[in-house]
């Protein structure tokens, strides 16, 4: 896809756009290098760099979208399907990572915000619920400062998982 098309949400400081093709080794390579904290397995790399391709494309639950500040690419925040589940319609699971030198700024309440107010108003979302791992401390952080609430704890991948859920009508209740 054409990076100057696509899905593009701006934020008060950042800018989720589609990623760029140049972009999509950088991306491959910081899913290999990721905390085993942040992902359960490793994708299929080829599978993986084909998604990342329709980069600003919102296909069958995924998409997949660059968080940059002034045109720097800071990471990755998308919605994905869970492997071997089906979403009832209107639900979205979230994932986001973050390069570990822009950490603790801001930008991950930042994205999580202005993504979510997007899958709310554009996408057609009810409920958007995102997995993290217990002791991912900061990211529970960041999911309870934007208002998105801790609902259950479960084990997938032979480990425990904390989920977090943000409604339509909380959400947009809290924006006023």
């Amino acid at each position: 896809m054409d990076p100057s098309t696509g899905i593009h949400i701006p934020g008060p400081r950042l800018l989720l756009r589609p990623l760029r093709p140049e972009e999509i080794d950088a991306e491959w390579q910081a899913m290999v290098d990721a905390d085993p904290m942040a992902i359960p397995e490793l994708p299929d790399e080829g599978e993986f760099r084909a998604r990342l391709a329709r980069s600003g494309e919102m296909r069958d639950g995924w998409l997949d979208l660059g968080i940059t500040l002034e045109d720097r690419l800071l990471g990755r925040i998308q919605t994905f399907v869970p492997p071997n589940q089906d979403l009832p319609p209107g639900t979205y699971w979230m994932g986001i990572g973050l390069r570990e030198a822009v950490r603790g700024q801001g930008h991950g309440r930042e994205a999580l915000a202005v993504f979510t107010d997007w899958l709310f108003e554009h996408a057609g979302a009810e409920i958007v619920e995102a997995p993290t791992d217990p002791e991912n401390r900061p990211m529970r952080a960041v999911f309870e400062h934007v208002g998105w609430r801790e609902i259950e704890t479960f084990t997938d991948f032979e480990r425990p998982w904390v989920m977090y859920r943000a409604t339509r009508a909380r959400w947009l209740a809290a924006r006023g």
